[in-house]
């Protein structure tokens, strides 16, 4: 009898074989009649699952542990940045909401562009003057990071006030409630100017030398004029909160809410910025 060439094949091989036939089998079945083979693949990957949960459990252990041992001052310092840059976009977008209301009301004077500035050093609020009756608060910031006397600061709501003071490591700030601080502004909608000028209260500002017929309503924006080379323009003042109208008087009387927390807020922005007169360098002179 002549022997069986097959059975003397190793094992091994002939394992290697039974599978080749057995995945083309199944290749066939599956792009002949697929509706038959999806549910045993179904069940494949529903046992597999448990497997691919258990490979990744170390990777995803790892981050776990990365999280939790974060230090609190790690977290604290992230948290700084993340403020920070929101304060920063803040201020920038008063500036960019301005200019597009400028741009409408200017449309077709484009020898005279406004120029968003560009540099602004963050500052942390670290004390007040020691005189009650002076509006003065004192930031972290002074001569070894160049600030200069006659800076504008601002929060993220609007203009502060102005450095008054700088000392190597500190600044001290004059608010725009002081008694003493005056600042050249614009009103949105008419764009008359005036002055508006602190009265010792933190929480209203007074505009002065607006005649009583001006056109002036209640809830109306007021904006830095950027005249008097004091404080660039376009940045927002406050709203008019109260118009007083009276004949026997030449000016009304006009309150004004601030925009900007000057009785609170722990960081503030220093703006590096020209005044109106560079930041319009073909404007007539």
């Amino acid at each position: 009898m002549q022997a069986n060439l097959f059975s003397r094949q190793p094992p091994s091989f002939r394992s290697f074989i039974i599978a080749v036939i057995t995945c083309l089998v199944v290749l066939f079945l599956n792009w002949r009649i697929p509706h038959v083979i999806q549910p045993a693949r179904d069940v494949l990957y529903a046992a597999y699952n448990p497997i691919y949960a258990l490979a990744s459990y170390p990777v995803l252990s790892r981050e776990w542990l990365t999280q939790q041992t974060k230090s609190e001052a790690q977290l604290r310092r992230e948290n700084t940045a993340m403020q920070a840059e929101l304060l920063q976009a803040k201020v920038r977008l008063q500036k960019i909401s301005e200019l597009s209301a400028e741009n409408t009301r200017l449309r077709g004077l484009i020898d005279t562009p406004l120029i968003i500035d560009g540099r602004m050093q963050i500052a942390e609020v670290i004390g007040t003057d020691a005189d009650p009756l002076r509006h003065i608060i004192v930031i972290n910031r002074g001569a070894t990071s160049d600030i200069k006397v006659g800076q504008t600061v601002l929060d993220d709501q609007g203009i502060m006030g102005q450095v008054i003071s700088v000392y190597p490591h500190s600044s001290r700030v004059m608010l725009l409630s002081d008694k003493e601080h005056s600042l050249s502004v614009r009103l949105e909608r008419s764009g008359i100017r005036a002055i508006v000028s602190g009265k010792g209260d933190l929480t209203q500002l007074k505009m002065q030398y607006v005649p009583t017929s001006a056109d002036v309503k209640v809830g109306e924006k007021v904006y830095s004029s950027g005249l008097g080379a004091h404080f660039p323009a376009g940045y927002l003042v406050g709203t008019v909160q109260k118009v007083s109208r009276h004949n026997s008087g030449e000016f009304a009387q006009i309150d004004i809410q601030p925009a900007a927390q000057l009785g609170g807020g722990q960081h503030v922005v220093v703006l590096f910025s020209e005044s109106l007169a560079m930041e319009q360098p073909h404007a007539a002179r």
